[in-house]
């Protein structure tokens, strides 16, 4: 009789330990997966990073210097200091601006970045060097220069001049469309290739891998040195 409530009380005791033992594992796994939820809802999260030496908080607008850099997917901005206007979500950049993007990167002295929708506007001596999907690489020089980051589109005005694949090209304002890779440039246009020379009001220019040419529109006249 002792022998059998002793097996008895063994089996209680197994029960209850099983018992514990799936349910700390359970507990274990919804843990597991709230970390995960966690975890993916952060990767997912669309947030600007801010680094700088010094801050001040004012009532509309945070002051940043000593060096700022900002990090947004894969966008790096670099600059001496900044001002971060919070409700409209935009910064001022000032000094040394330096950006790299996957297509490109871009040199200027003043910088606004509108930051929810990704535009941003350079001026004073903006430098795009901007990578086209074949590889090559347009050099793009401006006084005024807006990229939207959402297709990789630009437009530039004010002393535009391009050097693209042996050529350069010059015009007061030049429209770029990232998804087509068509540009059109407008405004005292001149297409120089060695001595060789074409300049028109307009010009329409496919930079697609194997469509590359151009069309030159409205008071052309060419130079071409007879060798």
């Amino acid at each position: 009789m002792q022998a059998k409530r002793v097996i008895l009380s063994v089996i209680i005791i197994l029960i209850l330990v099983f018992s514990f033992s799936a349910f700390g594992l359970a507990q274990s796994e919804q843990n597991t997966e709230q970390t995960a939820e966690v975890e993916e809802s952060t990767e997912n999260e669309d947030a600007v990073y801010i680094n700088a030496s010094r801050l001040e908080y004012q009532e509309e607008k945070t002051l940043l210097s000593g060096g700022v850099r900002i990090r947004k997917d894969e966008t790096i901005i670099n600059a001496l200091q900044g001002e971060l206007f919070r409700d409209e979500q935009k910064m001022i950049l000032k000094e040394e601006i330096a950006v790299e993007y996957p297509d490109g990167r871009v040199k200027s002295k003043l910088l606004t970045a509108f930051l929810e929708t990704e535009e941003y506007i350079f001026e004073n001596e903006a430098v795009l060097n901007y990578i086209l999907s074949d590889g090559d690489e347009m050099v793009l020089h401006s006084d005024y220069l807006k990229i939207t980051g959402d297709n990789n589109s630009f437009t530039a005005e004010e002393n535009v001049e391009i050097d693209y694949d042996g050529q350069k090209f010059r015009g007061d304002k030049a429209n770029y469309n990232g998804e087509t890779e068509m540009m059109e440039l407008t405004g005292n246009v001149e297409i120089e290739e060695d001595r060789d020379w074409v300049r028109s009001d307009r010009a329409t220019f496919n930079l697609k891998e194997g469509e590359e040419g151009y069309t030159a529109e409205g008071n052309v006249e060419i130079k071409m040195i007879l060798d």
